[in-house]
């Protein structure tokens, strides 16, 4: 058996049992429920690092040094891209559909009823929290914990399967077919909890896998770029742990058409993934045109 086939099986059965284990607790509908379901989740995380080890990958030597010298500009596009796609493409979701668009608290209100009270009570205005929030998405100290947990998926996607998929089907073929991978490696929750889109979104379930492999495809190509470059496995896992951690634009919305989430407004959405998606496609043709000079070069 492959290596890459002894990774792939290992990182989805024991991701998916996880998976099942954790719909189970939310399903019982307790604080304990949720609290169990949640660790189960970020072990699950894990699993594609254990995954890479039990194929035989030697992991110390993916690369550790951020060397900031070198990688400044890789850094920020890590550390700040996210964010900044995000509400790009709550922009575009609200241009094409701008009845959704509410700054008076309505998504929190729902939600969060005691947050909302405390806002109230506290005499800060809607549109000053929601700035607070975008500051606090990529500034905040949990980005640390994110980042930490996007670590166990990145040292198995990017640090081991990726470069191995680059190698036997090219760079294209090869990032597309790695980015279907991690997207369907999501979809027990999908299916069983409505993990993203919820359940009752148009073109459930089929249009929702597809959107988040959409997704999936384009940050992995934007991960993928980051560690070729900077050859430091930490900074796909700052890129993967902000995309965790970032702005969520509901807080934007009225909430009146849940039906529409697998369009938007967070940047999963078939709308709000578009810039995202074309950052993405820039990266792609770019380093594609790159490796033809080069080989007509040598």
């Amino acid at each position: 058996m492959s290596k890459t086939m002894k990774y792939l099986l290992f990182t989805f059965i024991s991701a998916y049992l996880l998976m099942i284990l954790a719909s189970h607790n939310l399903q019982r509908g307790t604080h304990a429920g949720e609290s169990t379901a949640g660790h189960l989740m970020a072990l699950g995380m894990l699993m594609p690092t254990l995954g890479a080890m039990i194929a035989g990958e030697k992991i110390r030597f993916l690369g550790w040094d951020p060397d900031f010298s070198d990688n400044k500009k890789l850094i920020l596009l890590a550390w700040l891209l996210p964010t900044a796609s995000q509400l790009l493409g709550a922009a575009l979701y609200f241009t094409v559909f701008p009845g959704e668009f509410d700054m008076s608290g309505t998504f929190l209100k729902e939600t969060d009823p005691i947050a909302f009270e405390l806002l109230e009570e506290s005499g800060e205005s809607y549109n000053s929290y929601v700035i607070r929030k975008i500051f606090l998405s990529f500034t905040s100290p949990r980005l640390v914990i994110a980042a930490l947990l996007g670590l166990g998926e990145e040292i198995g996607w990017r640090g081991f399967l990726f470069p191995r998929l680059k190698l036997h089907f090219g760079r294209t073929k090869g990032l597309l077919i790695g980015g279907i991978i991690h997207g369907t490696w999501h979809f027990p929750l999908m299916l069983l909890i409505g993990y993203e889109y919820g359940k009752d979104y148009i073109g459930a379930p089929l249009l929702g896998m597809f959107a988040f492999c959409v997704f999936t495809t384009a940050t992995g190509i934007i991960s993928d770029f980051l560690y070729e470059k900077s050859q430091c496995i930490l900074l796909p896992a700052l890129f993967h742990g902000t995309i965790n951690s970032t702005f969520n634009p509901y807080l934007l919305s009225d909430c009146t058409h849940p039906e529409r989430s697998v369009f938007g407004p967070s940047d999963i959405g078939l709308i709000a993934v578009i810039p995202m998606l074309l950052f993405a496609v820039s990266i792609l043709h770019r380093e594609n045109k790159r490796e033809r000079m080069e080989l007509m070069l040598s």
